[in-house]
């Protein structure tokens, strides 16, 4: 899946999540290096991902593109945090 981040000029900014590095497996635990252990829910893990923007731009819209493979992204949270500037 990639974060899709839609910028104040009409640019782009993509941020591909990766088998093996931001998830996997949710059937048991298994710790990633791109992704923090959030929590079990009915003995199924759920994984913490952070995308940091690489720019200072306005964020007007954030898109999750899903590959083209058989897989079923499940998203159970999203939150958005200022930069504080």
């Amino acid at each position: 899946m990639i974060v899709r981040l839609h910028l104040d000029d009409g640019s782009t900014e993509d941020h591909p999540l990766l088998n093996g590095v931001h998830f996997a497996d949710y059937i048991r635990r298994v710790d990633v290096p791109g992704s923090d252990y959030a929590m079990s829910a009915r003995g199924q893990q759920l994984r913490h991902v952070r995308v940091t923007p690489k720019t200072n731009q306005l964020i007007r819209e954030i898109e999750l593109v899903k590959g083209n493979d058989p897989t079923a992204p499940i998203i159970m949270a999203m939150t958005v945090e200022g930069s504080g500037k």
